[in-house]
């Protein structure tokens, strides 16, 4: 009798559960959902990934703000391309002539050992030539400046007396960048010269960018690989302030910063700053707190893909991940700590990044009969304060 009177009582603590689960709103379970007639499993050999648990207090949190903790910064590496002439450029020539018998200058009745004869300005034709007189079309798309120059003048020797040609690219039409984005003074399609080869300088000749610079976001793309880093990086690192090249579309918007919540919050939504940066009290402020009777205060984790050599700065052996450069991330914040809020303050999330607050409800079953692990897998590595 005491047998099934206890059995009975598990019985009933396991309907509980399953009404429980049944009740909270969270949509199909996988089960139901593989189980699905219409449903075909393609994939049989699903294996759970490695990932890293964070135990996350307030040093902890200090010592993480002090990394580098997103895709900032990252620019191309190289020096400058070489100016090279091209169709649609806008050209100056001149012949300059030398002979010890002298020159009739008309301008000055006299005579002059020196004869310069400039040409009409002219454009690069399509076919990359240009004309020049007793030469006829000559080729000088592909050439450097001083390329055209020296072969100008080797061709004339053939036919006029010690000359000497001299080039001047007026305008470089040839090779341009793309600026454009909310953020840049006045966008559009910018030539690369001497004077303006790296980005700041075309960002100043666009017109120059609006805003706070920490929170400002500029995107470089070339040749289908995108590049980024903040403004201020920029203005700070002259490594990042890079040579542009032809084709290069430069972007300048305002950093916005985008965070799932999910779970027990009281709202459960995407919240979004227009900034570069935010901490988590900010994050669970704009979600209303964590006031719902659901919320375990226990449990509440940030999922990232953090950079890998943000985790080796911390210390955790990445043994697990080799051959990756980003790294699934899981860190959590115990919010009955007595410093939780001083640690959420300082705290930053990134863009990207999801928050989740665990249901009371759930963690207390799970506790009730040991399948944590149906929740969560053991971490690969775990990293607590003062590894």
């Amino acid at each position: 009798m005491t047998n099934l009177s206890r059995l009975t009582r598990v019985a009933a603590v396991l309907m509980l559960g399953f009404g429980l689960a049944g009740c909270g709103g969270g949509g199909p379970s996988a089960q139901a959902t593989l189980n699905a007639p219409e449903g075909q499993q393609i994939d049989k050999t699903v294996e759970a990934e490695p990932f890293v648990l964070v135990d996350v207090g307030l040093s902890f949190a200090e010592k993480l703000a002090n990394t580098a903790t997103g895709p900032y910064p990252h620019m191309p590496k190289g020096g400058p391309a070489a100016i090279v002439i091209g169709a649609n450029d806008v050209l100056d020539i001149s012949l300059v002539l030398n002979d010890e018998a002298g020159f009739i200058d008309f301008t000055q009745s006299a005579i002059s050992p020196i004869a310069t004869t400039p040409l009409p300005q002219q454009v690069v034709a399509e076919d990359g030539t240009v004309a020049v007189p007793l030469l006829g079309r000559v080729k000088a798309s592909g050439r450097s400046v001083q390329a055209l120059e020296s072969q100008l003048t080797r061709q004339l020797s053939d036919v006029l007396i010690n000359p000497t040609a001299f080039v001047q690219l007026v305008e470089r039409r040839s090779a341009t960048v793309l600026v454009s984005g909310k953020a840049i003074g006045q966008a559009g399609r910018y030539p690369i010269d001497l004077t303006n080869r790296k980005l700041l300088d075309i960002l100043a000749q666009a017109g120059g960018t609006s805003g706070d610079a920490e929170d400002t976001v500029v995107r470089l793309t070339r040749r289908g690989h995108t590049y980024e880093a903040l403004l201020g990086d920029i203005h700070h690192n002259a490594h990042l302030n890079v040579y542009l090249h032809k084709g290069d579309l430069i972007a300048v918007e305002p950093k916005t910063l985008s965070v799932q919540v999910q779970g027990a919050a009281v709202k459960s939504e995407t919240v979004e700053f227009e900034r570069s940066s935010a901490t988590l009290m900010e994050v669970l402020g704009a979600a209303g707190g964590l006031t719902s009777p659901r919320a375990n205060l226990k449990g509440v984790f940030v999922y990232r893909q953090a950079p890998k050599h943000q985790l080796a700065a911390l210390g955790a052996d990445l043994a697990p991940f080799q051959g990756r450069s980003r790294i699934p991330t899981i860190y959590r914040i115990d919010m009955t700590e007595p410093t939780a809020f001083f640690t959420a303050e300082a705290f930053h999330v990134l863009d990207g990044d999801v928050l989740y607050a665990t249901d009371s409800i759930g963690t207390q079953l799970s506790n009730l009969f040991g399948v944590t692990g149906f929740f969560f897998e053991t971490p690969a590595v775990y990293v607590r304060e003062g590894f």
